[in-house]
């Protein structure tokens, strides 16, 4: 039966401990803006001051008319630094609106977080710590483990005004015992991570920006993605996400796009080493999702996304997709449900 099929590949991902890779489709759900909506901000916010600034922004306008998304129309401009602070600084605020909202229905207890239901279900073997690696600026899967009681760390330590945790990570133990952990690497940094103006780095539970005096520390797409990534903390985030790359034995993507080279070739390398098992699971698949799934990932790929009657799947069988009508295991919930 094909339902059969398809649960037996995702169960042996499932049962591989592997690492879950986050992608802006995975925030959707709870109201998180995607690449499309932040480009609308953009467009709007964005304001520019003297010659050199209206010319570097009218590049990338010009981009977005001629059909480029996002990352295609900042990538490669090299734009002026005041104009580079104003796009972080409206990234931050787009993205911050929403989260701010999420985080108020979490605190009533009025958002539903299945992927809080799928770290136990993670953890609910030996395994004692889980990897999230996620391009997301955004806290959803901070609030996806206080939302199931699930320690979480993200390289700065406890506290209102956190620092670095530097070269010795925090571990959690309690009556002696190492606690479940998740720790989750964002390698392109956090709504909650600030550069002052002296250079240092910390992290902070601030939902509006003073005036002056604190620089997001998030990489936007594009432009400087690739130069702020060998500062920390994006580089301890980065190093922290390869180890956990290079060494799983299973990939669960949710929501991820493959359109990342910090991620992809290290998943890549992975599947040419060894037959390991990679799941991508999202509301539509991008077509460099399917690519990557098709003819890079080796046999043990499956791929999950919403269709008119109900599921497709993409697997070794059935690469170029089968329908499984009446059913969702394109969410997080379905996909929970298949695999338990």
């Amino acid at each position: 039966m094909l339902e059969d099929d398809v649960a037996k590949i995702a169960q042996s991902c499932f049962a591989s401990s592997p690492v879950v890779v986050l992608g802006s489709g995975a925030s959707a759900s709870h109201g998180l803006p995607g690449m499309g909506a932040l480009k609308d901000f953009l467009l709007e916010k964005v304001t520019t001051d003297g010659d050199e600034e209206a010319e570097g922004w009218a590049k990338v306008t010009e981009a977005f008319a001629a059909g480029e998304h996002l990352e295609q129309a900042l990538t490669g401009k090299a734009l002026p630094a005041l104009l580079t602070r104003k796009i972080v600084g409206h990234t931050w605020e787009c993205i911050n609106n929403s989260d701010k909202v999420l985080f108020s229905r979490a605190v009533r207890a009025e958002e539903n977080f299945p992927l809080g239901r799928l770290i136990l279900a993670l953890l609910a073997s030996s395994q004692k710590v889980l990897d999230i690696v996620t391009t997301n600026y955004d806290r959803v899967a901070e609030y996806a483990c206080n939302s199931v009681d699930v320690i979480h760390s993200v390289g700065f330590t406890p506290g209102y005004l956190q620092r670095r945790e530097g070269s010795y990570p925090i571990s959690f133990v309690q009556a002696g015992k190492s606690l479940r952990t998740v720790k989750i690497w964002k390698v392109h940094g956090s709504l909650d991570w600030f550069e002052r103006s002296d250079g240092t780095a910390l992290s902070a539970p601030l939902y509006e920006l003073p005036e002056a005096g604190l620089l997001p520390l998030i990489v936007t797409p594009g432009f400087n993605k690739y130069e702020r990534t060998h500062d920390e903390p994006f580089r301890s985030a980065i190093q922290g996400a390869d180890r956990a790359l290079e060494q799983s034995d299973g990939y669960l993507c949710l929501g991820f796009g493959f359109r990342d080279a910090h991620i992809e070739p290290k998943i890549l390398e992975r599947c040419r080493l060894k037959k390991v098992p990679v799941t991508v699971v999202a509301r539509t698949l991008t077509d460099e999702a399917k690519t990557f799934l098709q003819q890079k990932a080796g046999p043990l790929f499956l791929g999950i996304e919403q269709s008119a009657k109900g599921s497709r799947a993409y697997f070794h069988a059935y690469p170029d997709g089968i329908d499984i009508p009446g059913v969702d295991y394109w969410s997080v919930d379905g996909f929970l449900n298949l695999v338990t």
